[in-house]
This record gives C-alpha cells, sequence and structure tokens, in this order.
C-alpha cells in the first residue's frame, strides 16, 4: 500500500505512535471476487500496536476501479480507555465519502478531550445522509459521516487524518482497563451477529465462516492474534 494514499498515511502516523507489526496473514492479503473475471479487488494489512491492540487496514477496487474504497478499523483490545475506531472512506466519480466513527464500548466512559468538538469544527463539511443500520446509534456525538456529490476530496481527507492524529494521540495516554474488554467483546459479537457493513462483501468472498473468521482474528480481534510479523 502506497504511503501517499490514506490508508499508507494512517499506517505511518501509527507507526510514530506506537511499535507495530505487520502480521497480515497471507489469506487476506490479496483477494478478489468473483475468482474468475473479479469486479472487486481487496488489498488487507493487519498490525498489532503495542501497548494499544489491533490495526486492519483494507483498500477496495471495484467497477473496473471505479469505485474506491479504505477501511481502518482501531480495536483497542489492550483495555486502552479509548472508544473502537473505524475510518472510512469512498470514491466514485464525483461522489466522495467520508466516515469516522467512534464506538464508546469502555466500562466507565472513553474520553478524547481533542475530539469532542469535532462535530462544530467542520460543521462546514456538508453530512452524508446515509442508511440507517442498528450501530449507528452507538456511535458518539463527535463521529462524522461527512461528503456526497461534488465534495471536497481535500478537505474530507483532511478532517480524516486529523481525526486520526487526535485517535492516535489519546490512545497513546489513555489509562488500560481490564474492565473495558467485556464491552469490547459484547461490541464484536452483535457486529458478527446483528451485521456490519463489510459482513455481505466479505461472505461472497469467503463464505459465511470464512468471514466471520477474519473478522474475529483479523479485522476485530478482541484478544492478541498469533503474532509472526516483523517489527516496523
Amino acid at each position: 500500500m502506497s504511503e501517499k494514499t490514506v490508508i499508507g498515511q494512517v499506517i505511518t502516523k501509527a507507526a510514530a505512535a506506537f511499535r507495530i507489526r505487520d502480521i497480515t496473514p497471507p489469506q487476506y492479503a490479496s483477494m478478489k471476487y468473483p475468482k474468475w473475471l473479479p469486479l472487486m479487488r481487496f488489498a488487507c494489512r493487519q498490525y498489532t500496536l503495542e501497548g494499544f491492540g489491533n490495526l486492519f487496514a483494507m483498500e477496495t477496487r471495484a467497477m473496473g476501479g471505479l469505485m474506491k474504497l479504505s477501511t481502518m478499523v482501531f480495536t483497542p483490545y489492550s483495555g486502552k480507555s479509548v472508544p473502537f475506531f473505524l475510518v472510512d472512506t469512498m470514491e466514485m466519480k464525483k461522489k466522495r465519502l467520508a466516515y469516522v466513527e467512534y464506538y464508546d464500548c469502555t466500562a466507565k466512559g472513553a474520553a478524547l478531550p481533542e475530539s469532542e468538538g469535532q462535530a462544530a469544527e467542520f460543521a462546514a463539511l456538508p453530512d452524508y445522509a446515509e442508511t440507517p443500520a442498528w450501530y449507528t446509534s452507538r456511535r458518539t456525538p463527535y463521529s462524522l459521516i461527512k461528503g456526497g456529490e461534488g465534495a471536497d476530496a481535500g478537505a474530507l481527507e483532511a478532517m480524516l487524518l486529523t481525526c486520526v492524529d487526535r485517535y492516535l494521540k489519546g490512545a497513546k495516554e489513555a489509562s488500560t482497563d481490564p474492565d473495558n474488554l467485556p464491552g469490547l467483546r459484547d461490541f464484536q459479537r452483535d457486529m458478527l451477529v446483528l451485521g456490519n457493513p463489510s459482513s455481505g462483501t466479505l461472505s461472497k468472498v469467503l463464505g459465511k465462516e470464512g468471514a466471520e473468521l477474519a473478522f474475529k482474528t483479523a479485522i476485530m480481534p478482541v484478544e492478541p492474534p498469533q503474532d509472526t510479523g516483523r517489527a516496523q
């Protein structure tokens, strides 16, 4: 993944904040669907962030490259008192979207002081009217769902990267509490049982059981995966 892409920039920022190891499972590194004459191609990376947890990143190319998506998932399985954090982008023709989603699964409430005024800070960027889902009500008030037709791609990327910087700073400074883990496990279960944005796509590529395994071990592990990678 190029350092110039959003994912590349986020990985670079994560590596500056934490000691990271690339533990990407070979079976997920490069995938396509369908197998013959693929309409979708996926490039995935998985990292452990020492003292924090897991970072999963996936780039998707679909419709012959006309649609480009990126997904980054920060899972604090160390028990850090910060939210579970999702970052997504989508680009298709003139449509640009950026999702910055925080889900507070902690026992006593997570605090990201520099992030809590984000709704007002980025109010000038257009909100995107997404399709409601069970998890949307679980987001913190400073989550941001922005973009639309003709949206400023540079402004959306700058917003997203600012939010990542603030999250990583907050995660580095946050305390660790093992009581945070039950809530994280419950949310992982809900994402599997009630569905998540990648459920349908992953089930097509990996089958239902394979998609569940990928979610539990690579996308949102709630305990340390087997670490066979290399430090960066």
